[in-house]
């Protein structure tokens, strides 16, 4: 554990910074649940005028009634925003801890201690997930603290389905990240395709229901695994969570089998 602890307490800063800036975005977005409330017919018209493609874009449906606190939840946090900002944080640790220290020549230096190479896989993968599951648990708590203050009761299981959604998309990422950093040890190739990835599979869960045709493949977008079926709503789906921790594994074995074989200069 010593490679994962140190890399930890390296990026302690920005591993601080970054999930108190989340939870502070979070709670400040909650704390505006009562005054979108009372404004509900005013912005309903506006939402109304808005195409439906601008707002399917942003996550906003109109089977969510955003004056609700599950859907002013999944509209204004969980549609877009926080699983935006936890899959930027997975990508970019994910695309630093492998890739980033091979370019800067860092990875041979660990690599020529007796380590083994699905350790040091194993280890940087820990960095990950330790990583955004601080920035989660520091989500979860600023989203139950909101709803307290403004006195709003929300099942505590639905909050944490919400929040293990979004915490796993970033996982999903950051793995492909990893994986991809792994795989060729270009920081810049894993960032772009795994941001790429995010993005475009972001866009087909969002807008496929535009379209008759394509309306039921949005299921088979993570975005919709994690939170698309309305966890704040509905809570925990374990099928959908089964199948977004399966399709982690995939994207991680290959990344992992090719770095136990890759020359790496050591």
């Amino acid at each position: 554990m010593h490679i994962l602890t140190q890399n930890l307490r390296m990026g302690r800063g920005n591993l601080l910074g970054f999930g108190i800036g989340l939870a502070a975005l979070s709670l400040v977005s909650v704390l505006f649940l009562p005054s979108v409330q009372e404004s509900g017919q005013e912005l309903q018209r506006l939402i109304n005028s808005m195409p439906k493609g601008m707002l399917a874009a942003f996550g906003v449906s109109d089977q969510v009634d955003l004056f609700t606190p599950e859907g002013f939840l999944q509209g204004r946090l969980f549609a877009l925003m926080v699983p935006l900002l936890l899959i930027i944080q997975g990508v970019g640790i994910g695309s630093a801890t492998i890739a980033g220290e091979e370019e800067r020549g860092q990875l041979e230096v660990v690599a020529a201690h007796p380590v083994s190479r699905t350790r040091l896989f194993l280890e940087k993968l820990g960095v990950l997930v330790v990583a955004l599951l601080f920035s989660s648990l520091l989500l979860f708590l600023s989203v139950w603290l909101g709803l307290q203050a403004v006195g709003v009761s929300l099942p505590l299981s639905h909050q944490l389905a919400a929040v293990s959604g979004s915490f796993l998309l970033g996982l999903l990422f950051g793995g492909l990240a990893l994986a991809l950093g792994a795989w060729n040890g270009r920081r810049a190739a894993a960032l772009g395709l795994a941001s790429l990835t995010a993005v475009v599979t972001y866009l087909w869960n969002a807008l496929a229901p535009l379209n008759k045709d394509l309306a039921d493949s949005r299921k088979l977008s993570p975005f919709y695994l994690a939170t698309g079926y309305e966890p704040l709503r509905n809570g925990f789906d374990w099928g959908y969570t089964a199948i977004l921790l399966g399709l982690t594994l995939l994207v991680l074995a290959p990344g992992l089998l090719r770095f136990r074989q890759r020359d790496i200069g050591v």
